[in-house]
């Protein structure tokens, strides 16, 4: 394998790494949507508590569902990195062939 061959390798790799992130954050973001502390659970006295936790509840919610999808933007940027490189690693292969053959 050559060297680009594995730098192309470690963008898939790496690419994947991030996939499995948007995954992990995806499940969190599931995982604390199904838990709900409801108002009644906290004292009478503490309403103004149970107003915040709702309110950060909600925010780690969209902060996770938001980190997902970039974290999978960033793999679907990496396998386009690896798609152009390989690409223009066979353009310039080819030219650099087509300049030092002999006519």
């Amino acid at each position: 394998m050559t060297d680009i061959a594995a730098s192309f390798e470690a963008l898939s790799k790496d690419a994947a790494i991030w996939d499995a992130a948007g995954d992990t954050l995806a499940q969190a973001q599931t995982d604390l949507r199904n838990t709900q502390v409801y108002r009644g659970a906290f004292s009478f006295a503490a309403m103004d508590v149970a107003d915040l936790y709702a309110q950060l509840h909600q925010q780690v919610i969209d902060l996770l569902g938001h980190g997902a999808t970039e974290t999978r933007a960033g793999a679907t940027a990496l396998r386009a990195v690896r798609t152009d490189f390989e690409k223009y690693e066979d353009i310039t292969r080819c030219d650099l062939y087509d300049m030092w053959q002999p006519e």
